[in-house]
C-alpha cells in the first residue's frame, strides 16, 4: 500500500480515500486469550444460560448493518464455537489466533471485505445494540470510533522515578468495540513498526487520532471470576437462592459414601441409591433456587431405575436440566453434621468431585463438617444429615 497520500483531501483528519464508503461492517471478535487469570475458559463461561461468547455475539446479530462475524480463534476450539455460535442468523468465518492480539486482529482484518471493521472482545457479553449503532454512525463521520467510558476512579501513576494523579476529567477507560474504516486500519497497519495490544494504539502510531464513541459501563470483560457475577447481575438475570436439607442412618452392611468419595468407616448410611446424604442435600437446594421440585419429585426412591444409584451422576443431571431451564450455578455450601467418622480429609475430594459434577470451579464448591458434641441421632451416631445453600441466576 502506498504510503504517499494527498494531505489536502483530508475529512476529519483522515484522507477521504481511506473513509468509509457505507455503513455495512463486519465484526472481528477477538477470541484468542488464555483466560489465565479466571481460571477457565471464559468464552464458555455461561451468563444466565447461554455461553459468554454467544452473548457477545447475539448483539451484532441483530444489527442489519452487520453483513459476518469473523471469530479469530485457535483452530483447536473451532467446532465447539461453531456449534454454539450455530444460532446466529449472521454467517460466521473462522480465522486462526495469532501469537499476539494484533495477528489475531490483522488475519480477521485480512479476511474482511466490508468498509468498516468492529474489533470487539469475545469476552464482553454485555455490549448493547445503542453502542454498536454509535460506533458505526461514528465511524462512518470520523472514520474511528473507539469506544470508551468516563474514568470514575482517581489514576495514580508511578513509574518508580515519578508519581501523580492525572486529572481524570482526562482519562478514558478503552472498552470495545472499536470500529475503523477498514482501509484506514490496513494502512496504519503497514505503517507500524511495532506490536500493540489496543487496536487505537496503530492509529495513534500512524499519526491519526481516534474517535473516542462514548459508551456504557455494564459493557464490561470477564476476566476475573467476579466478573461473572457481576454479568449475571447486569444482565437483567435474578440471582436465586435455594436450600437443601437430608438425612440418612447409619447401618451396618452399607458403603459409606459422601460427596461422591468413598469413606473407609464400619457403618454406611441407608437410602434407595447411594445415600449420599450431602450431595442430596445439594441437589435439593439447587433444584429448590429454580423452584424445580426435589430429588424425591425427580429421582422418586420407589423407582427401580435408581436403586443404588451414583449420587454424583444423579447431580449431574440436576446440573444440565437447570441449565436448560437458562440457570447458571454460581457458587454452593454444605455442611454435614456427623459425629463419626472423621471427614476433613477428605473435604477436597468431595469439592472435586462435586465441582465436575455441576461443572463449576472448585473455588465455588465450599464444604464444611461439624459434630453436635454428642447431642441428638447425629451426635449418637446413628445418623448423619447435610444443610446445602445454593446460589443461582437466570
Amino acid at each position: 500500500m502506498s504510503d504517499n497520500l494527498d494531505s489536502l483531501d483530508v475529512a476529519n483528519g483522515i484522507p477521504k480515500s481511506l473513509m468509509p464508503r457505507s455503513a455495512d461492517s463486519e465484526v472481528i471478535l477477538a477470541c484468542g486469550g488464555k483466560s489465565t487469570r479466571m481460571g477457565q475458559n471464559k468464552l464458555l463461561v455461561p451468563i444466565c444460560g447461554k455461553p459468554c461468547i454467544l452473548r457477545s455475539c447475539e448483539a451484532f446479530d441483530k444489527i442489519d448493518e452487520v453483513r459476518r462475524i469473523i471469530v479469530a480463534a485457535p483452530k483447536e476450539l473451532w467446532r465447539e464455537y461453531s456449534e454454539i455460535l450455530s444460532p446466529l442468523r449472521t454467517p460466521v468465518t473462522f480465522v486462526d489466533a495469532g501469537a499476539t492480539r494484533q495477528e489475531s486482529v490483522m488475519n480477521g482484518v485480512e479476511e474482511a471485505k466490508e468498509e468498516i471493521i468492529m474489533i470487539h472482545d469475545g469476552a464482553r457479553p454485555l455490549i448493547s445494540r445503542r453502542t454498536i449503532l454509535d460506533s458505526i454512525a461514528d465511524t462512518i463521520k470520523y472514520g474511528s470510533s473507539v469506544v470508551c467510558v468516563p474514568c470514575k476512579d482517581t489514576i495514580r501513576y508511578d513509574d518508580g522515578c515519578k508519581a501523580y494523579s492525572p486529572d481524570r476529567k482526562s482519562l478514558y477507560a478503552v472498552q470495545t468495540p472499536q470500529s475503523f474504516s477498514r482501509r484506514l486500519y490496513l494502512y496504519a497497519a503497514h505503517m507500524a513498526d511495532s506490536d500493540y495490544t489496543d487496536d487505537a494504539q496503530l492509529l495513534d502510531s500512524a499519526g491519526f487520532k481516534p474517535h473516542i464513541t462514548i459508551g456504557e459501563y455494564a459493557n464490561i470483560k470477564l476476566t476475573t471470576p467476579e466478573d461473572i457475577i457481576m454479568a449475571n447481575s447486569l444482565s437483567g438475570s435474578g440471582m436465586r437462592i435455594g436450600h437443601g436439607y437430608d438425612v440418612h442412618r447409619l447401618v451396618e452392611g452399607r458403603r459409606f459414601i459422601l460427596g461422591g468419595v468413598e469413606i473407609n468407616y464400619q457403618r454406611g448410611l441407608l437410602g434407595h441409591s447411594d445415600a449420599d446424604v450431602l450431595t442430596h442435600a445439594l441437589m435439593d437446594s439447587l433444584l429448590g433456587a429454580a423452584a424445580l421440585g426435589d430429588i424425591g419429585k425427580l429421582f422418586p426412591d420407589n423407582d427401580p431405575e435408581y436403586e443404588g444409584a451414583n449420587s454424583i451422576r444423579l447431580l449431574e443431571r440436576v446440573a444440565k436440566l437447570l441449565a436448560e431451564k437458562g440457570y447458571s450455578i454460581l457458587n454452593c455450601d454444605i455442611t454435614v453434621i456427623a459425629q463419626a467418622p472423621k471427614l476433613s480429609p477428605h473435604i477436597g475430594s468431595m469439592r472435586q468431585r462435586l465441582s465436575a459434577a455441576m461443572g463449576i470451579p472448585v473455588e465455588r464448591v465450599s464444604v464444611k463438617a461439624t459434630t453436635e458434641e454428642g447431642l441428638g441421632f447425629t451426635g449418637q451416631k446413628e445418623g448423619i444429615a447435610a444443610h446445602a445453600v445454593s446460589l443461582i441466576c437466570g
